[in-house]
């Protein structure tokens, strides 16, 4: 999901695990792929063993590897990366937002990509790009593209643009609609309506 970032040295974190958080950052999630162009950026970096209380607000790209309480906030094309847990809200204007850990009691909100393998609970995620869940999430998912993994357990509801996948062998207990946006005007926003609304599914398993 995320794009290849830059190689500059985090202004947080300055010692040998930097190199580890390059690579681990440089790294490419096979089903989510980035329409944007590559650069180099900084990377904050909070170390496994960290406890943060209260809201964290950066300008570069952020790997969570503690533990934080408060809400997460990047600007402009900024990706966030959470390895340890976060209790709280998590918005990026247009970078991704990829959670390997856990994210409890909390949404997500971004304009670009999204890619949960952790574990996400009671939280609604929405996304202007993909969005790939392969673990066990409960709440409300809303992008342009869904797809849900083999080791995907979803319950609550799936709203979905243009494209959705569901992997042989995950379970899904949705309810599942389709969003359709109108555009109303030479300067008014799109609107969204739903045109496809089918009722919860009870441990969907779609075969090959």
């Amino acid at each position: 999901m995320l794009k290849k970032w830059g190689s500059e040295k985090s202004n947080v974190n300055t010692d040998s695990s930097d190199m580890d958080a390059q690579k681990d950052i440089g790294k490419t999630t096979e089903n989510m792929t980035s329409d944007k162009s590559p650069g180099v950026s900084k990377v904050n970096n909070i170390l496994k063993g960290s406890k943060v209380t209260g809201d964290i607000n950066v300008t570069c790209d952020l790997i969570l590897s503690g533990d934080v309480e408060g809400n997460i906030t990047a600007k402009d094309n900024s990706n966030i990366v959470i390895k340890g847990s976060c209790k709280g809200n998590v918005e990026s204007g247009s970078g991704d937002v990829d959670v390997r850990g856990e994210l409890r009691n909390g949404n997500i909100t971004t304009g670009g990509n999204v890619s949960i393998s952790g574990k996400c609970t009671g939280g609604e995620v929405k996304a202007k790009g993909k969005i790939f869940v392969n673990c066990q999430f409960s709440g409300r998912l809303e992008g342009n593209e869904i797809e849900i993994g083999a080791n995907a357990h979803v319950k609550g509801e799936v709203f979905y643009t243009e494209y959705i996948s569901v992997s042989r062998g995950a379970k899904v207990e949705v309810h599942l609609c389709r969003i359709q946006e109108e555009s109303k005007g030479n300067n008014k926003s799109p609107e969204k309506n739903i045109i496809d609304m089918k009722p919860a599914v009870k441990e969907l398993a779609v075969a090959k």
